[in-house]
């Protein structure tokens, strides 16, 4: 009997750690997303990525002592369009934010500039929309996106207007109230329809940036062989140039990808470089 009993209490306890594992999930649209109604599923996950994304959704990760100025963060992993590094680079740093109070929502996008940046405009729109629900600041959202996933928040950014309204969510503002960015792949930003804004090979940053660009924190590592530092650069002298708010932080070692991993050495740094920003510019309280 003893035996029994102890028995049912691993069973209980195993299946409260795998409940509390569990975040929940749901889906950013009402119905299929915008153009995948013929689409077969064919998503697939294998060592913490995802690949052919099929239908966007948030994972949901609420602080237990939430900052008490209720901040959100969309979070947008990279994989460069060709799959998401969701664990390393959404689940990890949503776990990273809750420690710092902060409510994550880690977006799982559609793996195609355009269909991403609605996406992202979808998931801040959704985010805001359950402000009341989630118990966060609707005047407090921001996105944080890595590698491809900054270019999706960069896109979204300086991208307000959408091309069309589905329902009540997405007459929902879609702006974000600040930005990080973590060594993002600018190469490829929307201008207007059908246009890059490249003119002989280089982004013409100062055309995207403008009074409405949001508050922007940019960590990169001065030796990132897959997308260039100078990308960063560019881009930090378009947002100081147009009067936005900016900080960036350039490390000499730390190549790409490092997101938090305490492996990649100082450069992992940029995270308490970030909730200092947060703090200092009032978007997230305490000390």
């Amino acid at each position: 009997m003893r035996l029994r009993f102890i028995c049912v209490l691993f069973c209980i306890a195993g299946s409260a750690v795998q409940l509390f594992a569990q975040q929940p999930v749901t889906r950013i649209w009402n119905g299929l997303a915008p153009g995948t109604e013929d689409m077969k599923n064919e998503e697939k996950r294998d060592d913490g990525s995802i690949y052919k994304v099929y239908q966007p959704d948030v994972e949901i990760f609420l602080p237990s002592h939430p900052d008490q100025h209720h901040l959100a963060v969309v979070v947008l992993p990279g994989g460069g369009y060709t799959l998401l590094a969701y664990v390393k680079e959404g689940t990890k740093i949503a776990g990273w934010l809750n420690d710092n109070g902060v409510a994550a929502f880690v977006l799982k996008y559609r793996l195609n500039p355009d269909e991403a940046l609605q996406d992202a405009q979808r998931a801040v729109s959704f985010v805001r929309s359950k402000s009341n629900e989630y118990s966060i600041d609707p005047k407090r959202v921001g996105v944080l996106g890595f590698s491809a996933g900054g270019q999706v928040a960069a896109n979204l950014s300086t991208h307000f207007t959408r091309t069309s309204m589905r329902d009540a969510v997405d007459s929902v503002d879609c702006r974000p109230d600040f930005m990080v960015l973590v060594y993002p792949a600018l190469d490829w930003l929307h201008m207007a329809a059908g246009d890059t804004g490249k003119k002989d090979g280089f982004v013409q940053f100062y055309k995207l940036v403008n009074a409405n660009t949001p508050p922007t924190f940019i960590a990169h590592a001065g030796d990132d062989q897959t997308v260039p530092v100078q990308q960063s650069i560019d881009f930090f002298e378009a947002l100081h140039a147009g009067g936005v708010p900016c900080e960036m932080h350039i490390y000499e070692q730390g190549g790409h990808g490092f997101g938090l991993e305490e492996d990649r050495g100082e450069v992992v740094s940029w995270g308490d470089l970030c909730v200092k920003w947060m703090r200092v510019r009032g978007i997230l309280s305490g000390k």
